[in-house]
């Protein structure tokens, strides 16, 4: 990547990706940055303030879908309908996909997925209890936190677990994650699999009750999701619920054991409900799974924090310097399970804030208690 030379906080560098220290110097010196895109020359603008960051995601004069300038021309028609999803879609579309989409995502079936969850986890623990030495090594991030949120993903859409290679191999290629095979082929090769199972579903007259043929069927007022837009949500699923989830558990697990009287504390209390949601909510905000959001667009000329946003710029608001402005966060440099109130910003906010967060809560409390209950030490 290349780094702009002018931008005195080098934000587009990786080492700037999730660098707090860089952040809360943004916060002071200039919280509404505007920086020049080094490959596009365009000017993005990041937003460091909580309250500032709030008040841009509320705002309906930004969103998802570019309205000064033509989309950037996909290399495959595939691509671009897989990325018709609600993160990137604006009011009706979003309202209208969200709707439909909220029927599935239900408290009662996230809350019934909580024994599938836990099974999959404790299998993950006893392989690892299996096959690794006492005083031995392993890689977490490898052998438990990227393989459980993507085997979650496959439980709930009701997919064989034998299958979870390809998976692995498609979801890691289309996040760019990997370079096994060609993104195209690779999403190619998802949606003939999708297709065929949504096939399946669709004719088979006691389909399972998974969140794949809940998608399938869910109605509101005559409108059902078209074949492009399931494809679309189930993407969206895989792009948004394994990177984020893995990102979550592996960060949560570096903050624990980088605070051990912490961790000490959720351990010896694994049985306490209200502190384990608490520290849930913590690490979210400590280290949010996603750095900042993706960019939204102004429609037209905006005012923010006395900073002149032209219409076509992209935006971002960066949610690991919101969630420890001082402003907000007593300490914020502080990890304390126990903290309340705690109104992190980790799910982002508005129309766009994350359908999926009571799922994404349920898995990072699952996999980080089962650990700690199966290797305490």
């Amino acid at each position: 990547m290349v780094v702009s030379q002018t931008d005195p906080f080098d934000i587009f560098s990786l080492e700037a990706r999730g660098n707090h220290a860089l952040y809360a110097r943004m916060r002071r010196e200039d919280p509404i940055h505007r920086a020049l895109d080094p490959h596009t020359g365009e000017a993005v603008w990041f937003l460091t303030r909580y309250d500032d960051c709030v008040t841009f995601m509320k705002d309906k004069r930004f969103g998802k879908v570019p309205r000064s300038a033509a989309e950037p021309a996909s290399a495959h028609a595939m691509q671009t309908a897989i990325n018709r999803h609600m993160l990137n879609l604006d009011e009706p579309d979003h309202t209208r996909l969200k709707s439909l989409v909220h029927l599935v995502f239900t408290p009662g079936r996230v809350r019934d997925l909580r024994s599938r969850l836990q099974a999959i986890a404790e299998e993950l623990l006893t392989t690892i209890d299996r096959e690794v030495a006492e005083g031995d090594e392993f890689d977490l991030a490898a052998h438990y936190g990227e393989v459980f949120p993507l085997l979650s993903i496959m439980e709930m859409l009701g997919l064989p677990a034998a299958d979870y290679p390809e998976f692995r191999r498609w979801t890691k290629t289309v996040l760019l994650l990997s370079e096994e095979t060609s993104t195209e082929t690779a999403i190619l090769e998802l949606s003939h699999y999708l297709n065929q199972q949504i096939d399946a579903r669709r004719t088979h007259a006691n389909a399972p009750d998974d969140l794949l043929t809940g998608l399938i069927f869910a109605e509101a007022a005559g409108d059902r999701l078209s074949r492009e837009e399931l494809l679309s949500m189930v993407f969206l699923l895989f792009a948004a619920g394994y990177e984020t989830v893995a990102n979550f558990i592996n960060s949560s697990m570096l903050t624990l054991l980088n605070n051990l009287d912490q961790m000490r504390l959720l351990r010896d209390n694994l049985d306490d409900p209200v502190l384990v949601s608490s520290a849930v909510e913590e690490l979210l905000r400590y280290n949010s799974p996603s750095y900042m959001t993706l960019p939204s667009w102004a429609f037209e000329d905006v005012v923010l924090g006395g900073k002149q946003i032209r219409c076509g710029d992209s935006v971002h608001a960066v949610l690991h310097a919101a969630n420890r402005d001082p402003a907000v966060f007593d300490h914020p440099n502080v990890f304390a399970i126990s903290r309340q109130p705690n109104k992190h910003l980790a799910f982002s906010l508005g129309i766009h804030y994350c359908l999926g967060a009571p799922l994404a809560r349920l898995e990072g409390e699952i996999a980080l208690t089962t650990l700690l209950r199966w290797l305490p030490d």
